[in-house]
């Protein structure tokens, strides 16, 4: 029976994250609040890195009536990761980004941002 208690010691010790550090997310364009004329094309750059690797990046942005203009999710194997997605306006219109990611630990990281086009 103690062997059985030292093997769940074992099990519980080992299955402990290693990494508690979130990934970083950098985004370099568009900025928090920024006006677009309709018709633009809004790019959203970004790199992410973390110090282990990152393992998931999703980039999604809708607009304030439902409608998405870019979902993506990309499976990373790297320390640093650059996100190019772009899309065009519509007027009238204002779009939320969102950015996650996820290193192998299952760390998260989260970056909004809101956007508009008249």
């Amino acid at each position: 029976m103690k062997w059985l208690y030292i093997l769940l010691l074992f099990f519980v010790f080992s299955c402990k994250k290693k990494d508690e550090v979130a990934p970083i997310i950098s985004i370099s364009s568009p900025t928090e609040g920024q006006v677009f004329s309709a018709g633009q094309t809004v790019t959203i750059r970004a790199t992410i890195t973390d110090n282990e690797g990152v393992h998931m990046v999703h980039v999604i942005a809708v607009d304030n009536m439902g409608g998405h203009w870019v979902h993506s999710e990309e499976h990373v194997d790297g320390k640093s990761y650059e996100v190019t997605k772009s899309f065009v306006t519509n007027p009238a219109t204002t779009y939320t980004i969102t950015i996650d990611a996820a290193d192998h630990d299952e760390n998260i990281a989260t970056k909004i941002l809101t956007v508009s086009a008249h």
